[in-house]
């Protein structure tokens, strides 16, 4: 029985793991002169934040919609959207500005990148697979005037190639980070020459590993082009991980909070017993936890049990996890969902159970 709960416990968190988000400063002008063009901000390591962008109406859908049927490759594309918008917030804060989806490229350029780059890598030696997989645009525009004022480019990029012979190899962060660069400044300069005054924001996307169904993938590098400049003026390497807990690879590299949660799953177990289930998913920015999210599998009927345990565990979660870690508790049940618990960095923690 213990063994059937635990298994179901874990095809369960499969399902639910996900990533937050983040935000910060900067900029515009005043209403007697037009504004000046945001200058694009470089920064290895954003801060969880649960502010987020008033969007434009009516809704436009992203024009390259659809494309993630197109590929093989697992983006996680929650991940991706979010973290594109996590980077945004030092450029284009929300309070200046409104959020659009892209409106730019157009699938068919998408399509035709990806070809060629994939042409490309069968002329070096690299058979069937090439590096490129997708491109998302995100567009800002001014709140006051309504105008297009920034685009951010997310290129999702494979590791994971075939050599001469047939062979799966896989680059280095360093060598995917040099090619994405190389990549990406071919895309800047078509993207351009529609838009030459626009600032914009280029990251590069390391997409997980396909055998990996919880684990999302990485940003490792963000590029400026600033308004009137034809191409990336720099580039900024960023450091992000995820690693599940409890797991061999969190208990290798960060044995100090592979600690701290088995602690608190044996503290929840001995105080529900065999009744709930813990996994967690940790995003680390340049090598500090910057976000943690818990999920609790429970076997409770009772919403008076969901509620003790709920408390139970955010008393925990404050003793053992630093406040500078943005912490996510969700309990459910095996179907549906219980409770939610969230502790930020700044503000207050929230709770709230379902009635339902």
């Amino acid at each position: 029985m213990k063994e059937k709960f635990w298994a179901r416990c874990r095809m369960a968190a499969a399902g639910i793991l996900t990533v937050a988000v983040t935000g910060c400063s900067l900029l515009p002008g005043g209403k007697d002169r037009p504004a000046e063009p945001a200058t694009p901000s470089l920064t290895p390591v954003v801060e969880v934040s649960e502010d987020y962008y008033s969007s434009v109406l009516p809704y436009k859908p992203n024009q390259t919609r659809g494309m993630l049927s197109e590929t093989r490759y697992r983006i996680d594309f929650s991940h991706l959207e979010l973290g594109l918008m996590e980077f945004a917030r030092d450029t284009f804060p929300t309070s200046d500005y409104l959020f659009q989806e892209g409106q730019q490229i157009q699938k068919e350029q998408v399509r035709e990148w990806i070809a060629r780059e994939k042409k490309g890598a069968a002329a070096e030696g690299q058979r069937k697979t090439g590096m490129l997989v997708h491109v998302l645009e995100h567009d800002y525009l001014e709140k006051e005037s309504g105008e297009l004022a920034g685009i951010v480019l997310g290129l999702s990029l494979s590791p994971v190639y075939q050599d001469g012979t047939g062979q799966s190899k896989e680059y280095t962060t360093a060598e995917l980070q040099e090619r994405g660069k190389q990549l990406a400044a071919q895309i800047v300069a078509e993207v351009r020459a529609d838009n030459p005054q626009i600032p914009m924001l280029i990251l590069l996307y390391e997409v997980p590993d396909v055998n990996s169904t919880l684990v999302p993938g990485r940003f490792i590098m963000s590029g400026t082009v600033n308004a009137q400049e034809a191409a990336v003026s720099a580039w900024q390497p960023i450091d992000e991980e995820f690693f599940l807990f409890p797991s061999d690879s969190a208990e290798e590299k960060y044995p100090e909070h592979a600690l701290q949660f088995d602690k608190l799953m044996k503290q929840a177990q001995a105080f529900f017993g065999d009744f709930v289930g813990l996994t967690g998913l940790g995003r680390f920015m340049g090598g500090n936890l910057t976000e943690l999210t818990i999920t609790a599998i429970a076997e409770y009927d009772s919403r008076t049990e969901v509620l003790q345990f709920t408390q139970y565990a955010a008393n925990q979660i404050d003793q053992l996890f630093d406040k500078n870690t943005h912490v996510n508790l969700y309990v459910q049940s095996m179907n549906k969902p219980l409770a939610v618990y969230v502790r930020p960095v700044s503000g207050e923690p929230y709770m709230h159970i379902y009635r339902q």
